[in-house]
């Protein structure tokens, strides 16, 4: 089936996107442990989607629908790349944004996979659950994943955080609230859509 088909391509796309770029550090020498794991959450959303593909979960959709789009969407205003066109790291980083964007799509359009509400909330408590896992490594390793312990090397989000909230961990606080508010506008065409279905189903009857 194409539908098949087209899950097996985008899992080997997304897994030996990310299997590349950590074959290129290791060769080039820059691989440790405070930069290279997949504890920032674009690269755990990339794996995510990859079991997404390969298990067909609505539970896991849930989740990813709002870290895979709202992260890779993050990225791409603010995208914290080191080099340009056409190393490497710049192709990877489209790869893989732009192929979880993809891959949400067609689980919500082909598939049919939906959020509910109680999912902002539970792609959420997930978020907060990782994020302490990552705060926790962070401590442990002296490093800087998701950026919780400092800001990121451009001007992104997390900078405005620290400017308004004061300095990590205490900028959390304003990208948690930035984080809900990004779940709630992602899941409103959902709830549109159910508002007018309601609506209908009344008038019907």
């Amino acid at each position: 089936k194409a539908n098949d088909m087209f899950r097996y391509i985008m899992a080997v796309l997304l897994g030996g996107q990310y299997i590349t770029w950590i074959l290129w550090e290791i060769i080039t020498g820059r691989f440790n442990i405070h930069l290279s794991l997949p504890f920032n959450l674009c690269d755990i959303s990339n794996i995510l989607c990859v079991i997404l593909l390969l298990a067909k979960s609505n539970k896991l959709f849930e989740i990813i629908y709002f870290w895979a789009i709202g992260g890779s969407i993050q990225s791409y205003i603010t995208p914290n790349l080191y080099f340009g066109w056409p190393h490497i790291e710049f192709i990877v980083f489209y790869i893989q944004h732009g192929g979880m964007i993809l891959v949400i799509l067609f689980f919500a359009i082909i598939i049919k996979y939906r959020p509910e509400a109680i999912s902002i909330a539970k792609s959420l408590c997930t978020l907060l659950v990782f994020i302490v896992i990552v705060y926790s490594f962070n401590l442990i390793t002296d490093s800087n994943y998701m950026f919780l312990m400092a800001d990121t090397p451009h001007p992104t989000t997390v900078t405005k955080m620290i400017q308004i909230f004061g300095e990590p961990p205490l900028h959390m606080i304003g990208l948690m609230i930035v984080t809900g508010l990004t779940y709630t506008i992602m899941y409103t065409p959902y709830a549109v859509m159910d508002l007018v279905k309601k609506m209908k189903k009344k008038k019907a009857s």
